[in-house]
């Protein structure tokens, strides 16, 4: 069992910077900008470690967190940000396209706002991790705030897309969420 309250930040890689010595296995947060990568990784830590701001588009490099088994959680930046200073999407490829191909990547957790309806940008990076078969799992946060028909949706979307999920809150579903990355780290059953 991880003891994910042990985690550590390790780095942060911006484009063209070394990434840090592969270790045991590499978890990468992907989503829209201000879907909650940021406050999914402070709630699987039992602790504020990762920058959330409140403002979409502030995380600009891979973030890498260390866990004691010598896994790494990367927070990556938000796609779909187009606002005010934000990155545009030519800067956000130029990052993440080479990370995607390194076969660095063990698996993938695409964090989603459960009150919002799967945008093209949203499906376009599930094919994106689709095609690079690395396996991916489903963390909807801010399920506090939903009302029943909204989880009832992503339990669907969930369902019809053959993916696990986790339904968090700002404090709540930290089992959840650990079990969602536990869920990719172990090899698959066959």
């Amino acid at each position: 069992m991880i003891d994910f309250k042990k985690a550590s930040f390790l780095l942060s890689a911006p484009k063209g910077a070394p990434l840090p010595p592969i270790g045991k296995a590499e978890i990468a947060l992907f989503g829209r900008s201000n879907a909650g990568k940021s406050s999914f990784l402070n709630l699987l830590f039992g602790r504020k470690l990762a920058f959330s701001a409140k403002r979409p588009g502030k995380t600009e490099a891979l973030n890498y967190y260390l866990l004691p088994d010598r896994t790494y959680l990367v927070d990556t930046p938000g796609y779909g940000y187009q606002g005010g200073g934000g990155r545009k999407d030519e800067e956000f490829s130029l990052l993440m396209e080479p990370y995607l191909r390194s076969g660095r990547i063990a698996g993938a957790i695409l964090v989603l706002d459960i009150r919002r309806l799967l945008t093209s940008e949203d499906e376009d990076m599930l094919a994106l991790l689709g095609e690079s078969g690395i396996p991916i799992a489903l963390a909807f946060r801010k399920a506090d705030k939903a009302r029943q028909e909204e989880k009832a949706r992503a339990r669907a979307l969930a369902s019809s897309l053959g993916l696990p999920f986790a339904l968090t809150g700002l404090s709540q579903g930290a089992g959840e969420g650990r079990a969602l990355v536990a869920r990719l780290l172990s090899p698959p059953s066959k």
